[in-house]
């Protein structure tokens, strides 16, 4: 039960819709509606950049970092066991990408893996969050990404976390890997072959099955 508590504290947390937030603060309901669409490729910091502010962009990103990174460096500071931290990691990401109430429009859950990751396994999201900055510098952030947060299970484990926080890492990479692949439906529709769908969306986070790859 004690661990059940802090699984459902921090999905709870994870739910908590930093960009919607900010929107209905602003107030641009048009970007609310634009959020919420069914085939929301979880752009939403994107949506707040580019329609409101870069700085409300920024702000957006920060609190979904932050409400990864709270309730993880609560349990790691009260001294949970590796067990119950881990699983406080998974539920906060699993509640940024699965959030009931936002139905397929919630995140891919990347913000808020950071910010578990920086409070567990901190040496493993240094080599992850390296990859991707030199994506985003080569102009290959969704690729950076990608690779970035793939290797974090193989940084946790070659560290030497123990076992269960690097399998906490590799439950993140396929939350994330779920939540991208949630859209395949609308590639066959287009007529994009699966396999080219599969690739486009895990490796180069691209909506539509990735058809500008190459």
């Amino acid at each position: 039960m004690h661990t059940l508590a802090w699984v459902i504290v921090a999905f709870v947390a994870g739910t908590i819709p930093s960009p919607y937030l900010i929107a209905l603060l602003a107030p641009r309901p048009d970007v609310i509606k634009e959020m919420r669409r069914e085939d929301s490729p979880g752009d939403a910091h994107f949506l707040v950049t580019r329609r409101i502010s870069k700085p409300l962009g920024v702000l957006a990103m920060v609190l979904d970092v932050f409400k990864g990174l709270i309730p993880a460096l609560v349990a790691v500071r009260a001294g949970e066991g590796v067990t119950t931290v881990s699983l406080v990691g998974v539920a906060a990401v699993a509640g940024h990408s699965f959030a009931p109430f936002l139905r397929k429009s919630g995140g891919r859950g990347l913000t808020t893996a950071a910010g578990v990751s920086l409070a567990i396994i901190p040496w493993a999201m240094v080599g992850s969050g390296v990859i991707a900055l030199g994506g985003t510098i080569a102009k290959k952030g969704g690729f950076g990404t990608s690779v970035g947060f793939g290797l974090l299970p193989v940084f946790a484990l070659l560290i030497g976390y123990p076992g269960g926080f690097v399998l906490m890492a590799v439950g993140i990479v396929a939350l994330i890997a779920i939540r991208r692949l949630e859209g395949l439906d609308e590639d066959r529709r287009d007529g994009v072959s699966i396999g080219r769908a599969v690739v486009g969306r895990l490796l180069f986070d691209l909506p539509r099955g990735g058809q500008d790859f190459s």
